[in-house]
């Protein structure tokens, strides 16, 4: 996949994923009000067998917003040309601002927190150092290729050029 074909299908894929956070973070209620009673079930569970006990509905809240923004951060990256890369934080930082801004402005039900801007900022960032990685490799592989087939085309043009004599 070439460098164009990678930004165009991430592009395709970030207006998906925007799509999904933008129903998430808009809806009038929060979205795990009617799993509370479960994920506090399945903590008191794993309590049971071992999980530390900071490991509260909070950071399984925090965490989940990591999760919900770390494609947004790879595909905002991988949808950039190569010198905005670092960008992508920076938008999906002004995004969950935006978004954060929203909630406490116009939706009574849901609560604005700078904890959520912090958690989908770290979340944006994962994404982006793992889109760093995939441009990084993708760049290797492509060199590899273009210098094999220049090896190759070299080498036609060398036996040409001595059958010519």
């Amino acid at each position: 996949m070439t460098d164009i074909r990678l930004r165009q299908l991430s592009s395709w894929l970030l207006a998906v994923v925007t799509v999904a956070v933008l129903v998430i973070v808009f809806w009038p209620t929060p979205v795990d009000a009617g799993a509370r009673g479960t994920i506090a079930r399945v903590l008191d569970t794993l309590y049971g067998v071992g999980l530390p006990r900071f490991v509260t509905y909070g950071v399984v809240e925090f965490s989940a917003n990591i999760v919900m923004f770390l494609p947004l951060g790879l595909l905002v990256a991988l949808a950039l040309p190569r010198w905005l890369l670092w960008f992508s934080p920076l938008l999906c930082a002004s995004l969950s601002l935006a978004i954060e801004l929203c909630q406490a402005l116009l939706l009574p039900h849901r609560f604005a927190s700078i904890l959520d801007v912090a958690a989908n900022t770290s979340g944006a960032i994962l994404g982006t150092l793992i889109a760093i990685v995939i441009v990084k490799r993708v760049r290797r592989r492509d060199r590899e290729r273009q210098r094999a087939s220049d090896l190759v085309h070299m080498q036609a043009a060398r036996e040409s050029i001595l059958r010519g004599r």
